[in-house]
C-alpha cells in the first residue's frame, strides 16, 4: 500500500496576479497534479498562497520541491506535514478572492472556500490542515508585512 502524506505550506506572490493568471494557474495545476496523483486545495489571497498537497509521499515531496523553485513566489514556508490514512480532497482545487468574471466560478476546480465560506471535507476536521486553512481564510494578510504574519491560536 502506498503511504499518503499531507503537506501545508504558505508563500508570497512575486507579482500581483490577475484573475486570468490565476485561472491559467488553476488549469495548469489541475492537469499536472492529476497526472501525479496529488489532490488538495490552493488558496490565493492578499498576495499570499496557502496550499494543502496530499497524495503519495514521493509525489507530494516532488510537488513541494518544484514549488520551492517556482519563480512566481518566494518565502515558501512549510507549516505542516502529516501521514494520512485516506485522501481528504477528491481532486485538486483552488480558491481566490472574489473573481471579477462570473464565469470563473464555473471553472472546474474553482472553490468557493474563500468567497462563500464553504466548508472543507469532513475528513479534514481537527487536523493541522483544517486549522491552517481556516486561519488563512479569516485573515486580511495583504496589509501585513511578511514578517508580521503569524499563526495565532484562533482559526476563523
Amino acid at each position: 500500500m502506498t503511504s499518503l502524506s499531507s503537506h501545508v505550506y504558505m508563500s508570497v506572490a512575486v507579482d500581483d496576479l490577475t484573475d486570468d493568471a490565476l485561472v491559467a494557474m488553476l488549469r495548469e495545476a489541475r492537469l499536472r497534479n492529476e497526472a501525479l496523483g496529488v489532490s488538495g486545495l490552493l488558496l490565493a489571497k492578499g498576495g499570499r498562497f496557502m496550499q494543502v498537497l496530499e497524495g503519495p509521499t514521493w509525489s507530494v515531496a516532488d510537488r513541494f520541491a518544484a514549488i520551492e523553485r517556482d519563480p512566481r513566489h518566494h518565502g515558501v514556508k512549510s507549516l505542516s506535514r502529516e501521514t494520512i490514512d485516506a485522501r481528504r480532497f477528491d481532486g485538486w482545487s483552488m480558491a481566490f478572492g472574489n473573481p471579477s468574471d462570473v464565469e470563473v466560478r464555473d471553472e472546474p476546480g474553482f472553490s468557493t472556500f474563500l468567497t462563500e465560506r464553504s466548508g472543507l471535507p469532513a475528513g479534514l476536521a481537527g487536523s493541522p490542515a483544517d486549522w491552517l486553512l481556516r486561519w488563512f481564510r479569516g485573515r486580511d494578510l495583504q496589509e501585513l508585512p511578511e514578517e508580521r504574519v503569524s499563526l495565532a491560536r484562533h482559526a476563523a
